[in-house]
């Protein structure tokens, strides 16, 4: 026999971590026999129980009843077989006979036939009573009421003891009745079985009549689109890699092949027949099908019987509660014979199959609809069924642990199992008015060509070479552009904004969703609905919060991506108005100011000013000019820019060039179309965007692990409820239900992205605006940062700085004037005529280098120009007016422009070319160029200079007209040196704060400039990037095959080997040692795959084009998590590359990357992160809550509930999950951001050290104070033999079971604990502000302590008893602890009437509680937050990137 409380406790402990294998049949604790023994291991004092009802006295012959229980009955009464006197002893009468038991019939036993009551006994008193032997008891007790000397020998036992020999009467101790059961002809069940068998025979019917009618296809071959010969693959993104194809389209007799233009045809197979189908490219396949009637009808039944099943569920919860109409109102448990068991157990019969049916919906979700459909040629169905793989994009470390590792191979192998690997997209198969069958696959159209026997997107390939493209100035006839518009569908990107219905439809049939509704469904049921609530409040807030969210988003995005207005259009030579859904490639079109570019253009005529912010993020207008009229071959990644106007922008000012010198000559702006519908840039992106691929973040891979844990140890938690519980079967899993929705708590999804969505109103607010939150978590890890240089760590304009000529007398260079009108006057100019500027509404506009150049020059442009453009020289000046004739507009490839000009004072054509000063030493002479060239240029660059260069040639006397046929490296050929053009780069106000938070913050900061390498440097010393006393080692070379030459940037001095000065280390452990290259330099590297090796030792990356800047990012993103900060334009591939891009555009939305910044300072990137670390430590603050929430709930609480049989109270409940968990979650994400970075980043792992630790403690140590205060509770005299009897209850009766010492003390303790856990993840204010600034969370947390506090400690009151808690039934209060009741209390289920802990016990306990705090609050300070982590950080530091900062 077990007597000491400790021996009791720590099998209970033992009880929490295995699972015994049987379980003994007993009414009392497993381990010990309650209230035998007092804490000093002396027997109870046994209670009185009184009015005891006793059992009827049965006999064959009513004289053998005692002398007391003699019938005596009135004069005109007669003693019945009821036991009552009645006037008549009627057969129903009769057959009321206690002694049968209420059988009858066979089920009567003959031993029982003729016995007859006496006189019922009074109900007595027992004065010493046995909880564990309570029917002997009772039957001694009511033997002597009736005078029954020695009943053990007279006396038997209804159904084991009968009359005969000594025993002359049995106590009527009925058998239990036989359980209450359906007999399955009832209504209902009938309903059900009638309907889900229709269903079947439904769903059999159809998979016979489909294998019959796909008898056909299961016989045709199969072709793979690679065996094609045009055969092309779909990308990841679902865009056609298109090879162009010479010769005209080869589309069979239904396609007319007329038009200049060919086609790119790329293929996709038509005769994919299912599995077998031949692979589209990477692993993607078509399948076609038709609809059917009774396929259709099945599927509508299936929707129909889901309906049912969840109406049915809502039928048994109605009928719970007694809230069924009809005659059954008020009435609980009528449609299960008023037997709560057998109602618990058909609500989780009809739980069960709903829960089923849902998630194998879920399952089957993508391909449900085409099951029912017939399969075909996907060129003979009606629709086409698209199936595409899914490629995650994985953000986690390569190096994964043996767990992870086969945790990910047996999660992808389920994806595989239920097809999740793959994307299905159901496309409407049409036909054109032409007779071509087609179908649209995200936003393109797919052409079948019978010629291939094939699907083909069709873009049209207008031409690459100029004087071809020109030549297309005369626009299409209208059956040309009919034809074509045939083949590409209307220029015109629709996006399916879903309404407010289907946006919620879409946002619950997420799994997580279907979890969330099962689990609360059994809340609503079994008298928990008020939980249940609060939490499907959270989670409709959630839901309405992301749904809002992707609603604005989309609708944003609808309006970005929607654009349809008139333009007048070149057809059949004939100008006609119609609007730009009708544009297809080949179209010329008149570009008017104000005008949304829907399409993307070739400019052939006249000059256009774009405003390019919504789609690249550049703030300032662009100038675009004509293509021309050469043989060159239109580059659109590069000189094609100048002459591109893309989709998405808007034409700010056109001007008609009438009479042009290389360019086609009109009064009017003309464009070609180019692109139309999604093949234009703008096209692409929304594409990406629309279609975007998932992004598995490490926690995202983690959380398989999380889950695994949790599914086993709810599998244990059920097994302890089997085991440990006192009740009956559906109890138990209604028990086990509860403790595994605790454990994993349904609002744990929404917990997980609050931190995100709040952070994204926190960076709206400082202007930083955020389309895709789901980056922030990502940003949140940033390790690298790379930024432009030009706009974005200096000021957007720069500062003439001066000038510096060449002398041509000597070939030596001039002083240096600050001064531009004191230089030479062929200098000047050049400098007023060498540009592209143009002039907007008293704006000038273009490149910045340009307008700050035709500023220094004090020139004006003339409004009314007679060739391209027109230069006024200011008054005084030795020049004349200046007409530009001919200009050859900047391009990154050449790093130079030129421009030939007319000075009208002199009749003389001069080419001016300018650009760097590296490209036009290559283009001068070489007798022109001072011996010190290349030592004044790198000073000037060393300086932070910004240093162009100018050459100068005069043209003989020649015809004006023919310049046009002059080739640009023939004008520009044979050039004399000018001199040197200087401008200052000016820091920003903030740039070195930023960048020394963000290397405070444990970031990487790195410069990706086109400038030269030398002035990249100096701004990166200036602002801090490099450190001022490292040496910086520059690596140049022309070509990516030429060598690298090394050079100190401060000697000059050239170095052959730079692997010494990278070995030398610094007291960091870094190299002293930085390197800059140029992107000729970074070509080489790549070539040869040393930039792997020198990735974190280049500080500075110069002289990169948008390409190299593409694959910059892509080579630091193999590192680490990266991210981009730019000002748009040559930086939106980098942008839009990077992990995380942030463009600084005036534009509050922008589709060149996921983050944008009207406020234009890199301060914004610091504060995205800042905020990008908040949000992602709130998010696991709030998962840390839940868990150790979960992990108490089913570990102490649900154990000690289990083992007790106790429950807490209903009320108590509430509180808990409703004030409480959601309380403290909601609180602990209005924590704000810390005012500055931290030195690392918050961690991402859910399974890391820092996240085991801080969970695990917490939950170890509660699990002590839990155990523990049992050990302290079997010590106390007040509760030893007053101890809660399993016996005396109902455990289906859960808010009952809370009446005792038991579940009081389980309670407070949880309760104090509950509470604590969301202060305890509020700690950290690294990531953070400090957790004593989270005054929401403070105040909620103080009242919550304060209001348990009072319910421990004061005496009986209201309070208290609302949550029957220090309380009890009315009468006992008073005659107990007299307090005067003057409220309603239901009567407690117990013996003792109350559980009224004694005031020095209530002290105490709360003392213990607080200690219990105060331990998880020294482990989260002192250990997880503190000195003990930074100690262990020092010792043993996490695996980081090591990188020097």
């Amino acid at each position: 026999m077990l007597r000491k409380p400790q021996t009791v406790v720590l099998l209970l402990l033992l009880a929490s971590v295995a699972l015994l294998c049987v379980r003994p049949a007993a009414a009392n604790q497993l381990w010990h026999d309650v209230n035998r023994y007092d804490a000093h291991g002396n027997e109870c004092k046994l209670h009185e129980k009184d009015d005891v009802v006793c059992s009827n006295l049965c006999v064959a012959d009513i004289s053998n009843c005692p002398s007391s229980l003699q019938p005596s009955c009135p004069d005109n009464q007669s003693f019945c077989a009821d036991g009552q006197c009645h006037d008549q002893c009627t057969d129903e009468i009769q057959a009321q006979n206690p002694c049968h038991c209420e059988r009858s019939g066979k089920k009567l036993p003959a031993e029982a036939v003729d016995l007859v009551p006496c006189m019922t006994i009074p109900n007595v008193t027992i004065y010493e009573f046995h909880p564990w032997n309570s029917q002997v008891d009772i039957r001694n007790a009511c033997g002597s009421e009736a005078g029954i000397a020695d009943q053990s020998k007279t006396v038997g036992v209804w159904g084991s003891t009968w009359i005969g020999g000594n025993i002359d009467a049995v106590w009527a101790e009925c058998p239990k009745a036989p359980a209450p059961n359906y007999k399955y002809s009832e209504g209902y069940w009938l309903a059900t079985f009638i309907v889900n068998g229709a269903l079947a025979v439904f769903l059999a019917l159809w998979s016979v009549y489909k294998y019959w009618a796909e008898r056909g296809i299961r016989a045709a071959p199969s072709y793979s689109s690679g065996s094609s010969e045009n055969a092309s693959s779909l990308g990841n993104d679902g865009i056609a890699a298109l090879p162009k194809i010479a010769g005209k389209e080869t589309l069979g007799d239904d396609i007319d092949k007329g038009g200049s233009a060919s086609e790119k045809v790329p293929a996709l197979s038509a005769q994919v027949a299912g599995d077998q189908a031949g692979s589209l490219g990477q692993g993607i396949t078509l399948c076609g099908y038709n609809s059917n009637i009774f396929g259709t009808f099945c599927v509508w039944s299936i929707a129909a019987v889901t309906v049912l099943w969840i109406c049915y569920m809502g039928v048994w919860t109605a009928d719970y509660y007694g809230s069924l109409p009809g005659w059954r109102h008020g009435v609980t448990y009528s449609l299960s014979y008023e037997s709560s068991f057998l109602e618990l157990a058909s609500f989780l019969f009809v739980w069960g199959i709903t829960f089923i049916i849902l998630i194998a919906l879920y399952i089957v979700k993508p391909r449900l609809r085409n099951h029912f459909r017939i399969r075909t040629l996907p060129s003979k169905g009606q629709l086409v069924c698209v199936t595409r793989p899914v490629h995650d994009i994985k953000l986690v470390d390569e190096k994964v642990n043996w767990v992870q590792h086969r945790i990910n191979r047996l999660t992808e192998r389920l994806i595989v199992a239920l097809s999740r690997d793959r994307e299905y997209t159901t496309c409407p198969v049409d036909v054109t008015s032409g007779n071509l069958i087609y179908f649209t696959y995200q936003c393109t159209r797919y052409i079948f060509d019978r010629s291939t026997e094939q699907f083909a997107p069709f873009e049209f390939d207008t031409g690459t070479n100029h004087r071809r493209l020109v030549a297309q100035a005369r626009g299409l006839s209208s059956e040309e552009a009919f034809n074509r518009q045939e083949l590409v569908g209307p220029n015109f990107i629709e996006v399916k904004a879903l309404n407010i219905f289907m946006g919620f439809a879409r946002e619950f049939s997420g799994f997580f969703y279907i979890y969330q509704f099962i689990f609360l469904w059994a809340f609503y049921f079994y008298q928990y609905y008020q939980v249940g609530l609060v939490d499907t409040g959270i989670v409709l807030l959630s839901a309405t919060i992301k749904v809002t969210l992707r609603m604005q988003s989309e609708r944003r995005l609808k309006r970005m991506a929607e654009q349809e207005e008139e333009v007048l259009v070149l057809r059949d030579g004939k100008w006609a108005k119609m609007t730009t859904r009708h544009l297809v490639a080949g179209d010329i079109v008149e570009v008017t100011a104000g005008a949304h570019m829907s399409c993307d253009c070739i400019l052939l005529s006249g000059n256009a000013i774009m405003d390019e912010s919504s789609l690249t993020g550049e703030p300032l207008p662009i100038r675009k000019f004509p293509l021309h009229i050469d043989d060159g071959e239109f580059d659109p990644a590069g000189s094609g820019k100048i002459s591109t106007l893309y989709a998405g922008t808007i034409v700010s000012q056109v001007q008609p060039v009438a009479k042009a010198s290389d360019s086609l000559e009109s009064d009017r702006v003309l464009a070609l179309v180019w692109h139309t519908g999604t093949m234009s840039e703008k096209g692409q992106l929304v594409r990406k965007i629309l279609f975007p691929n998932p992004i598995t973040f490490i926690f995202n891979e983690q959380m398989r692990i999380v889950i695994f844990i949790l599914v086993l140890y709810a599998g244990f938690v059920m097994g302890m409820a089997a085991y440990l519980y006192q009740g009956n079967s559906t109890a138990i899993v209604f028990f086990g239900v509860f403790a595994l929705s605790q454990l994993c708590s349904p609002i744990l999804p929404a917990a997980m992205v609050i931190g995100q969505s709040v952070a994204a109103v926190r960076l709206r607010k400082k202007q930083v605006y955020c389309v895709d939150p789901q980056r922030i978590m990502i940003a949140g890890k940033v390790q690298i940062f790379c930024f432009d240089k030009t706009g974005t760590l200096t000021k957007e304009g720069l500062e003439f700085y001066g000038g510096q000529c060449v002398d041509s007398a000597t070939g030596k260079f001039k002083t240096f004037e600050t001064s531009l009108p004191s230089t030479d006057t062929l200098f000047q100019q050049a400098v007023a005529s060498c540009h592209a500027v143009a002039e907007l509404n008293g704006q000038l506009i273009g490149n910045p280098v340009d307008i700050e150049q035709f500023r220094a020059s004090k020139a004006t442009i003339d409004p009314a120009p007679e060739y391209l453009d027109a230069v006024i020289p200011p008054e005084g000046s030795a020049f004349g007016k200046t007409h530009i004739v001919r200009r050859f507009e900047f391009v990154h490839a050449r790093a130079s422009m030129s421009v030939t000009v007319l000075d009208e004072a002199t009749n003389t054509l001069h080419v001016f070319v300018k650009g760097s000063f590296e490209r036009i030493k290559t283009l001068s002479r070489c007798e022109s160029v001072p011996p010190s060239y290349d030592e004044t240029c790198a000073n000037l660059a060393r300086e932070g200079c910004y240093v162009l260069a100018f050459a100068h040639k005069k043209i003989d006397a020649v015809d004006q007209t023919k310049i046009k046929d002059f080739t640009q490296d023939e004008l520009e050929s044979g050039c004399d040196l000018l001199g040197l053009l200087v401008f200052k780069n000016m820091l920003k106000d903030d740039t070195a704060q930023a960048i020394a938070e963000l290397k405070g913050g444990s970031t990487r900061t790195v410069m990706i400039t086109g400038d030269t390498a030398l002035t990249g440097i100096y701004i990166a010393r200036q602002c801090g990037m490099l450190p001022a006393d490292s040496r910086v080692l520059l690596g140049e070379c022309k070509t990516q095959i030429d060598e690298i030459q090394w050079v100190d940037v401060d000697t000059m001095e050239p170095v052959k080997d730079i692997s010494p000065y990278l070995a030398e280390l610094g007291s960091d452990g870094f190299s002293t040692t930085e390197l800059a290259v140029n992107g000729a330099a970074f070509e080489r590297l790549c070539h040869t795959g040393e930039i792997d090796a020198l990735t974190f030792n280049i500080r500075v990356f110069a002289r990169m084009k948008p390409s190299h800047k593409v694959e910059c990012i892509e080579q630091h993103m193999k590192y680490g998590v990266t991210a981009m900060c730019g000002d748009g334009g040559n930086d939106c591939g980098a942008l839009r590359a990077a992990h995380v891009g942030i463009a600084l555009s005036d534009a509050e939305a922008s589709i060149v990357s996921p983050f944008s910044s009207s406020d234009r300072s890199i301060m914004s990137c610091v504060q995205l992160l800042i905020e990008s670390r908040a949000g992602l430590a709130t998010s696991f603050a709030n998962f840390a809550a839940l868990i150790c929430y979960g992990q108490v709930m089913s570990g102490m609480v649900k154990m000690a509930s289990f083992y007790f049989a106790i429950s807490l109270t209903e009320n108590l409940w509430m509180l808990i999950d409703g004030a409480v968990a959601t309380g403290m979650m909601l609180t602990i994400s209005l924590s704000g951001p810390a005012k500055w970075l931290a030195p690392s980043r918050p961690t991402s792992r859910i399974l890391g050290p820092q996240m085991l630790a801080s969970v695990g403690g917490t939950v170890f140590i509660n699990w002590l104070f839990g155990a523990m205060v049992y050990v302290w509770l079997f010590q106390q005299d007040w509760f030893r033999c007053n101890e809660h009897s399993t016996a005396e209850v109902d455990p289906n009766q859960w808010w009952l079971l809370g009446d005792n010492y038991e579940a009081a003390i389980l309670s407070f303790t949880s309760a104090f604990q509950f509470i604590n856990n969301g202060l305890l993840v509020n700690y950290g204010y690294r990531f953070r502000a400090a957790w004593y600034k989270n005054y929401a969370l403070l105040v909620v947390w103080a009242f919550l302590i304060t209001f348990v506090s009072y319910m421990l400690l004061a005496d009986p009151n209201r309070v208290g008893c609302a949550f029957r808690l220090n309380c009890g039934t009315a009468s006992v209060l008073e005659s107990d602890f007299g307090t005067k009741v003057t409220w309603n209390i239901e009567p407690y289920n117990s013996l003792l009437g109350h559980n009224v802990i004694p005031k020095p016990s209530r002290y105490a306990l709360w003392g213990y509680c607080i200690g219990n705090m105060v331990a998880s609050n020294v482990w989260q300070l002192f250990f997880i937050n503190g000195p003990v982590r930074r100690l262990l950080r020092e010792k043993k530091p996490l695996r980081r990137l090591k990188v020097k900062l």
